[in-house]
C-alpha cells in the first residue's frame, strides 16, 4: 500500500479529479494508488469543510496533523497564495546567495552569504 498522504497532497488529488469530469473514480484511484473508500471520504470532507477538514485528525504516529501555515496567519486562499509567494522570493534570494536583514535604522539590507568552500 502507498504512504500516508498529507492534507495538501489529498487536496491536490481532489482538485485533479474534479478538474477532469470525464475521469472515472475507480480509474483515478487506481492510477494514483489510493483506495476508493478513502478517496470518497476525502471528497466528502473536502466538499463540506475544505482543506481545514482534511487537516483534522491524527497521523499514523498518533500526532495531531501540523498546521499548514504558521500561527497568526489566516487560512484563506489569498493568504495561502501570499505565503507561497513570500517563500518563492526567499528561495530565489537564497539561490543567488544572499539574505535580507534589518539594520539599526530598521531598513531592510541585502547581505551576501559566505561563499561555499569548494575543493580546488
Amino acid at each position: 500500500m502507498s504512504k500516508q498522504l498529507n492534507p495538501l497532497e489529498k487536496e491536490f488529488l481532489i482538485r485533479r479529479f474534479k478538474g477532469n469530469p470525464n475521469t472515472r473514480l475507480d480509474d483515478f484511484c487506481e492510477v494514483n494508488n489510493v483506495s476508493i473508500t478513502s478517496f470518497k471520504k476525502w471528497l466528502e470532507i473536502y466538499n463540506a469543510e475544505g482543506l481545514e477538514g482534511l487537516m483534522k485528525g491524527k497521523d499514523r504516529n498518533g500526532n495531531d496533523n501540523p498546521p499548514v501555515l504558521p500561527e497568526g496567519i489566516e487560512r484563506t486562499e489569498e493568504n495561502y497564495k501570499r505565503e507561497i509567494l513570500k517563500l518563492r522570493i526567499e528561495n530565489e534570494r537564497l539561490k543567488k546567495n544572499y539574505t535580507v536583514a534589518e539594520n539599526e535604522n530598521g531598513e531592510k539590507v541585502f547581505i551576501p552569504l559566505k561563499e561555499k568552500n569548494s575543493p580546488s
